[in-house]
């Protein structure tokens, strides 16, 4: 709803413009939460991850982890 002062006995008119567009559902509760909004206000988790997980970050590791596994098995075979 928008005030308009237009000297009409009505201080309040419907807008036309929606203002779900800016309202989304939370993935936990599934209440309707702002869409800036980085945390749930009803739940507290959180709407958008704070560090996402990299696919690259992983696979790093677990090449790490290959390598030292092949370098002990490498120098117990000596």
């Amino acid at each position: 709803m928008v005030y308009v002062d237009d000297g009409a006995d009505e201080d309040w008119v419907e807008d036309d413009a929606s203002d779900d567009d800016d309202v989304l559902l939370c993935p936990s509760c599934r209440k309707d939460v702002h869409e800036d909004t980085q945390q749930c206000p009803h739940c507290g988790d959180w709407i958008t991850p704070v560090y996402p997980q990299s696919r690259w970050k992983r696979l790093v590791w677990v090449i790490v982890v290959v390598m030292m596994v092949l370098l002990l098995v490498g120098v117990m075979g000596l």
